[in-house]
């Protein structure tokens, strides 16, 4: 990841201040529904203001006209819950929309953008009142930037560096389990499939990808 950073620098790479404004368009949704009043079990998200689950409480069907756009955040307004949401959704009180005003979001660039974007809400405490349009169209993130323009190239590439990393974590994690767990059961004579054993090579050769 160092190695990405340095070289994204060496190609006249900076990092730099944005307000949210520069990068998202936030309007409140056509229309909000009441829980009280929905029935769940439908077709599309419906998304509050809770912290869990993408901010999706359950599934609604409703006039297809007051959906929310796919590849878009959620932010909840006095909980600074800011989620993506790939698909279109119908929402409940206090939400607003978050639309990137420079191409479209893509699970990388999401991923990326989340974490800014709950770095700088941080700071918000919840239950706050003054989550309105203009306070966050203040709110300045720091984001790379080459040529005067937003990187969305470094952006994607990180998170996939990122999910590289942790993909090969967890393989390495899982081969210590299975070979303690050949220690402790007397079974340390056994035979991997080729697929087993090309993972583990790769493992301890250190190099190549899983």
């Amino acid at each position: 990841m160092q190695q990405q950073e340095e070289k994204f620098k060496a190609a006249g790479g900076k990092f730099k201040n944005y307000k949210v404004s520069d990068l998202f368009n936030i309007y409140s949704p056509k229309k909000r529904f009441n829980a009280n009043a929905v029935k769940f079990g439908g077709k599309y998200p419906y998304v509050v203001r809770t912290s869990q689950n993408n901010g999706i409480r359950d599934y609604i069907t409703e006039d297809e006209k007051y959906l929310s756009p796919a590849n878009t955040f959620s932010f909840g307004q006095d909980t600074a819950t800011v989620f993506y949401q790939d698909k279109p959704y119908f929402t409940g009180d206090k939400i607003k929309v978050m639309k990137l005003k420079i191409g479209n979001l893509n699970k990388e660039r999401a991923c990326y953008l989340l974490s800014i974007i709950r770095k700088a809400f941080s700071n918000f405490s919840w239950g706050q009142t003054s989550f309105n349009e203009n306070v966050l169209n203040n709110v300045e993130i720091i984001m790379p930037t080459k040529n005067n323009q937003i990187d969305f190239d470094y952006m994607e590439e990180r998170i996939r560096v990122l999910e590289e990393e942790r993909i090969r974590v967890l393989e390495e994690e899982r081969i210590r389990v299975l070979e303690a767990y050949l220690k402790v059961t007397g079974l340390d004579e056994y035979i991997l499939t080729k697929e087993e054993q090309e993972a583990y090579d790769t493992i301890h050769n250190g190099g190549g990808e899983i």
